[in-house]
């Protein structure tokens, strides 16, 4: 960061409160399209983040960022897929990206947040932006309701930075949403984690293929695998809040991840980062509203959906994005309305089709993500597209189609108008025209030409 002086008051087109991959994605834009932006986050990067799983269309994003070539040299693990281990079948199946449409990217990559992050603020410092690590922003300045800058607290000093726009990335710590009372917790995923890390992974001890996030279900929740670095693997257990009540984490946690044998060879002989497993609490929460009056909200301070996708990350970016484009057009002399209606209509559409996507997992089909590959309707491709990040499809793409016909599934009680334009992958996606000339196979195991017969005798 630059600073002229240590000015107690300055000012600036755009204030970022946040640097995670949001706030990060919407100061890049911003400084991109020649806007002064000022980017406060409250840790000294690199810090620890949970949540290293992607979505393939996120390697699409991060090409559209021009930061892609530096995810690259950064050597992040790669992933081609996911396998899922049904616990009330035993069977497996493997979900191969190698099956998404042509012209997409067939994979993506887990991501050791602490590193990836730090990639993403760099490189919006590098295209212009002003960023102020170790920066704790107190309060927002307000002019009625109109929020009109930041006040924060840097190297025990307070500063005031003001702007016709503020961006809050701010995470869970929702600054905004908190200020107007417009958070509201999701009654329908009332889901904890408790996770680890583990060190020194030995890799003959993996069972699936390299890469891979080993997903695994049983009757009390699910877990995941998620392999961030070559020697390093991170793993959860998803629960209700209820079961975490019965007994104490590190208790609850190995009871859980002895369910899953894939996972439990996975770790083997692998050394706990932690001293303890760690606990998320408060998972799933959304904003009945994303902008307002000089502000727009991004990312986890807006909505915050069960990772059972891994699609949070992809959301976040996308959504940063998208407010970093609307205050262009709001200098641009766009009408100020419209600009935060299209804003609202995007996210609310993105986290509704998310929030759909969780709800078919845990009440229509159980937990058995092999059975919504061969169910749900347009067969496997489409529902491939669909945990791919596809979460803007056209208004006839079947897998959505069918989840928004479920009323009672809505997540905002205020009407939003649904978007049907992919914002990465406009034109290069499987479409409902499609279903004439493709033979969908039945299942991911299907997909892959993987032989589901090694699951034979497992139980979970």
């Amino acid at each position: 960061m630059t600073r002229n002086s240590l000015d107690k008051e300055r000012y600036f087109d755009a204030i970022v409160i946040g640097g995670g991959p949001a706030g990060s994605t919407c100061a890049y834009k911003l400084a991109a399209e020649g806007h002064s932006v000022f980017l406060l986050e409250k840790s000294k990067f690199p810090r620890f983040h949970i949540g290293e799983s992607m979505v393939p269309y996120l390697s699409k994003l991060l090409e559209m960022m021009n930061v892609y070539d530096k995810v690259k040299e950064s050597a992040f693990v790669k992933k081609t897929g996911v396998e899922f281990l049904t616990g009330s079948t035993g069977e497996l199946q493997r979900q191969s990206f190698s099956y998404l449409a042509d012209g997409q990217y067939k994979y993506t990559n887990n991501l050791n947040r602490g590193r990836f992050d730090q990639v993403l603020l760099e490189h919006c410092e590098d295209t212009g932006a002003e960023v102020l690590q170790g920066a704790d922003v107190k309060k927002l300045l307000l002019d009625g309701e109109k929020v009109t800058g930041v006040e924060y607290q840097y190297q025990r000093e307070k500063y005031i930075a003001k702007a016709p726009y503020v961006v809050d990335a701010s995470g869970r710590a929702g600054l905004v949403s908190k200020q107007f009372k417009l958070r509201k917790m999701n009654s329908r995923l009332e889901n904890v984690a408790v996770f680890q890390h583990y060190k020194d992974v030995i890799k003959e001890n993996n069972p699936g293929v390299e890469g891979d996030v080993l997903f695994s279900s049983h009757k009390d929740g699910w877990l995941w695998g998620i392999p961030i670095e070559s020697d390093m693997i991170s793993v959860g257990a998803v629960m209700p809040l209820s079961i975490l009540k019965q007994s104490n984490p590190e208790k609850i946690f190995k009871e859980h991840c002895d369910r899953s044998p894939r996972i439990k060879s996975a770790i083997k002989d692998a050394t706990a980062v932690f001293d303890k497993p760690k606990v998320e609490l408060d998972f799933c929460y959304y904003s009945e509203q994303f902008s307002g009056p000089g502000y727009f909200i991004a990312g986890d301070a807006a909505c915050f959906v069960d990772p059972v996708f891994s699609g949070g990350v992809f959301l976040s970016m996308v959504c940063g994005l998208k407010a970093a484009e609307a205050i262009h057009d709001l200098y641009q002399g766009r009408d100020e309305q419209l600009v935060h209606t299209n804003f609202e209509n995007f996210c609310k559409t993105g986290y509704d089709s998310y929030f759909r996507i969780a709800y078919a997992y845990y009440y229509e089909f159980g937990r058995d993500m092999n059975r919504m590959g061969v169910d749900l309707p347009g067969g496997a491709r489409f529902v491939l597209q669909a945990f791919a990040g596809d979460f803007w499809p056209d208004e006839d793409q079947p897998v959505m189609r069918y989840l928004r016909s479920k009323k009672e599934w809505s997540t905002f009680k205020q009407p939003f108008d649904i978007v049907y334009e992919c914002p990465v992958y406009a034109d290069s996606h499987y479409k409902a025209s499609d279903l004439l000339n493709l033979a969908s196979p039945k299942g991911f195991g299907s997909i892959s030409g993987e032989s589901t017969s090694k699951t034979n005798g497992l139980t979970v």
